[in-house]
């Protein structure tokens, strides 16, 4: 079957165009108070329109001159008006193809198709902007007439169809709200918008600084704080927001060892993925979600995308309470032995070097807070707790949570601490590439050491780490790794 140069929709203009000025806002903002502060106010008008005139006119080229045909070995997308590209994309290099449905595209049967192939380490090797929602299928039937190269990884050439023996989640409404309400995605959003003043200060004239300085004198440091406290409500708000509209009506699907996950309010995101490209379970608490006794299940799995978190750390629970976990994993993960897992006691020891070591931190950044700002003591003051409980708290909680425990002869525990965050992952043996034991003098007197597990993750590694472990568990899983002792049963 060949078919003909196919253009996009219509639609794929309004994709266009926002990927236009988003990639030309910045330089545009800048140009804008560049010429505000060189005195050429009197022809802003012109600068303005012919800015947006550029825009339009770049987007619309862009649409006329891109096509995609679907022939029987390949599809082949042709793009570019100033340099012309062919993108030629054998059906068996296909690893996944991913489907997102904004809530304009479904009344016209259509929507955004991405595809990943085993070439490609910087995202999609094509993106459909607006095509009909049968492509997916029509593309997947070509995928399995052809023959497949045994070494890739297969996604989703057999698209799952929901049976009376498929497992099925779907997110409640309260789960929803609890896993969005407790996110701590507001500061990402915080850190971005910060990330984009810095690219534009240089440009914004010193009077306007002036001018806000000025204000902001006449306020009040009370009502500065409110006004800051305010923002990062707003922020808060508005990431809940963003996460409720993300994971709406989420629903996880798993058939025949294949996983397919739905979700989103304004854009239907569809994502298939099968449990050869899963490298490892990962249960995941944030430090609110823990006094909420909730947790999070995520998977780290084979991708060749590196832009996408959704293709490294793919969520398949959003939120569990605590005590169900176990019986979620049975269900979709029925070879991951949960019910073997020990309880950890921390070790005296490992508190006391984990401790000791956020104590010689916590002391040097004193140090230099005091000698930056000992004129101003009350800052100073406020800056030493804050760095106290930067250094002290995660130490505390490392040394309480690291712990590795061989389950029996497939599978690995590792349960470890990032900053407030306790990550436990149940890593098989065939998906770990290195496991490293580090032991130095000092800890070898004490039979204490740290080990290192690494897997794939995305397209480049997963390093987890465990530190000061007792010598006898960290040799175990050493040994289990080299096959070298008999495990649990």
């Amino acid at each position: 079957m060949t078919s003909k140069p196919k253009h996009l929709h219509f639609a794929a203009l309004l994709f266009f165009l926002y990927d236009m000025i988003k990639n030309a806002l910045i330089p545009f903002i800048a140009g804008v108070f560049g010429a505000m502060a060189g005195g050429a106010k009197k022809y802003m008008f012109w600068v303005i329109l012919a800015g947006v005139l550029l825009i339009l006119g770049a987007t619309l080229l862009k649409y006329v001159y891109y096509t995609y045909q679907l022939l029987d070995d390949e599809i082949v997308v042709k793009y570019g008006w100033i340099v012309k590209k062919v993108n030629h994309v054998p059906y068996d290099r296909i690893q996944n193809v991913t489907t997102n449905q904004w809530f304009f595209l479904k009344p016209f049967g259509l929507e955004e198709l991405e595809i990943e192939t085993a070439g490609r380490s910087d995202g999609p090797e094509v993106k459909l902007r607006a095509v009909p929602d049968s492509l997916k299928q029509e593309i997947n039937d070509l995928r399995k007439s052809r023959p497949v190269e045994v070494e890739e990884t297969v996604s989703d050439i057999k698209e799952v169809e929901p049976s009376s023996n498929a497992n099925t989640y779907m997110i409640s409404w309260h789960d929803l709200l609890k896993f969005s309400f407790t996110s701590p995605a507001f500061l990402t959003g915080f850190l971005v918008v910060l990330g984009l003043y810095g690219k534009v200060s240089n440009s914004i004239n010193k009077s306007v600084y002036d001018g806000v300085a000025k204000q902001a004198s006449h306020l009040g440091v009370l009502l500065i704080v409110a006004l800051i406290v305010v923002v990062l409500i707003l922020f808060y708000l508005g990431a809940t927001l963003v996460l409720i509209a993300q994971y709406y009506h989420f629903k996880l699907t798993e058939e025949n060892g294949q996983f397919v996950m739905e979700r989103g309010f304004f854009q239907k995101k569809v994502t298939t993925i099968t449990m050869d490209r899963v490298q490892a379970v990962m249960v995941k608490q944030t430090w609110l979600r823990s006094f909420l006794h909730i947790v999070t299940v995520q998977l780290v799995i084979v991708s060749n995308s590196k832009k996408d978190d959704s293709e490294k750390d793919i969520i398949v629970m959003p939120v569990i309470v605590e005590g169900q976990v176990n019986d979620f994993i049975r269900q979709f993960f029925p070879k991951v032995p949960v019910d073997i897992i020990e309880s950890n006691t921390p070790v005296k020891r490992t508190m006391y070097y984990d401790l000791r070591n956020a104590t010689y931190f916590a002391l040097i950044t004193a140090a230099i807070i005091i000698s930056a700002f000992h004129s101003i003591v009350w800052l100073a003051v406020v800056l030493i707790i804050l760095e106290l409980l930067f250094w002290y708290p995660p130490a505390f909680l490392r040394a309480k949570r690291d712990h590795v425990q061989v389950l029996n002869d497939d599978f690995l525990m590792i349960r470890v601490n990032k900053i407030l965050t306790k990550q436990t992952y149940f890593v098989p043996r065939e998906s770990i590439q290195i496991i490293e034991k580090q032991q130095s003098v000092w800890l070898e007197k004490k039979h204490f050491a740290h080990l290192t597990v690494n897997c794939r993750s995305g397209n480049s590694k997963r390093e987890i780490k465990v530190r000061y472990q007792r010598e006898e568990e960290v040799l175990n899983a050493f040994d289990w790794y080299k096959g070298l002792v008999p495990t649990p049963k």
